[in-house]
């Protein structure tokens, strides 16, 4: 398993059901039956998760839409993928973004 502060590609695992509630986004594991909710900047990064991205193209993308440095937002990011790790909700891709 690599860190997510690679080069490494991540995407979101598949076989989850999702519906917007309001600004937060609510999702179930059909595999575990588990459910999961996200708040608007955990919905926009899962957004982003939909193709594969390294942990620096969210951090990228999030310094160019919110008011945040991108040493918060680095910090921030790595804690939000070890958590959607943990929930087996995250995974690596195969490939490795160009260096």
């Amino acid at each position: 398993m690599t860190d997510d502060t690679g080069i490494a590609l991540i995407r979101r695992t598949d076989g989850l059901l999702s519906a917007a509630v309001g600004e937060e986004l609510l999702m179930m594991s059909t595999a575990e039956g588990k459910y999961f909710n996200l708040n608007d900047v955990g919905t926009r990064i899962w957004e982003l998760l939909a193709q594969p991205v390294t942990a620096e193209g969210l951090v990228a993308a999030l310094t160019a839409e919110y008011a945040v440095d991108a040493d918060t937002a680095r910090a921030q990011v790595t804690e939000f993928l070890a958590a959607l790790r943990e929930r087996g909700l995250l995974a690596t891709s195969g490939e490795s973004a160009p260096a």
